[in-house]
């Protein structure tokens, strides 16, 4: 048998797909909404919270619960064991290309301490969604070292990865990542892309590729939405 909570999801969705209920309404306050149910508020809450974690709901403060999608979103989970699987998320999902420029190490901060043969990088900036999805989870930008600047000119061609597009077009493999997690306020020109508010709670992972032979390829920042990504550690200890 199915749990209640999980029936009331069922039913809300049901409402959302039937046109009953429609993307950018305010859901009742929870007691009332939990009475006009005939359920309790703690079977309520839990709803919420798993049409919330699907993308479905959107609960605030003061403000309700809004219905900010008629389908529940898919999540990409990057599990992490190895450097094939970090580079999941660049080979199983599209990534589009927004703009391409040339910056000086010194403007950004990502790149202190690293070094350019011109003292200038390639930046790559874009977004990155699942296959068949439109609104984006990621907003990423790649910063590529003069010797691989070349890449520019066939960058737009398909939706790969910057790595790929230097992997193919020098025939050069990764062979290390280094990369951070961390939470930052999502900033607002981000905001708009991946769908959250201006100074919302956001995933940044910040990371290094290099080739075997330790010369830098890439360095990326990316912005994830936090509810549609996920990181995945299964680490063995011999």
């Amino acid at each position: 048998m199915k749990n209640l909570y999980s029936q009331v999801c069922e039913d809300i969705l049901g409402q959302i797909r039937a046109g009953e209920l429609r993307v950018g309404e305010r859901l009742p306050p929870e007691a009332e909404y939990a009475a006009t149910l005939g359920i309790s508020r703690s079977t309520l809450r839990m709803a919420f919270a798993e049409l919330e974690e699907a993308g479905v709901l959107k609960r605030r403060k003061r403000a309700g619960t809004e219905i900010i999608s008629d389908r529940p979103q898919r999540r990409f989970s990057m599990a992490t064991s190895g450097v094939a699987e970090l580079l999941s998320l660049g080979r199983d999902t599209e990534f589009s290309i927004t703009s391409t420029r040339q910056v000086p190490t010194e403007e950004i901060p990502q790149l202190a301490g690293l070094s350019s043969e011109t003292g200038h990088w390639l930046e790559v900036s874009g977004s990155r969604r699942m296959q068949g999805e439109s609104r984006a989870f990621s907003v990423n930008r790649v910063y590529v070292p003069a010797r691989f600047a070349a890449i520019e000119p066939v960058l737009h061609e398909g939706r790969r990865s910057v790595f790929q597009t230097i992997e193919e077009t020098f025939d050069v493999r990764i062979g290390r990542v280094a990369q951070s997690v961390r939470a930052v306020a999502c900033p607002a020109e981000d905001a708009k892309v991946i769908g959250l508010e201006p100074g919302a709670p956001a995933l940044r992972i910040e990371a290094q590729l290099y080739l075997s032979d330790e010369r830098l390829m890439e360095v990326s920042v990316a912005t994830f939405h936090p509810e549609r990504f996920q990181v995945h550690n299964d680490v063995k200890i011999k």
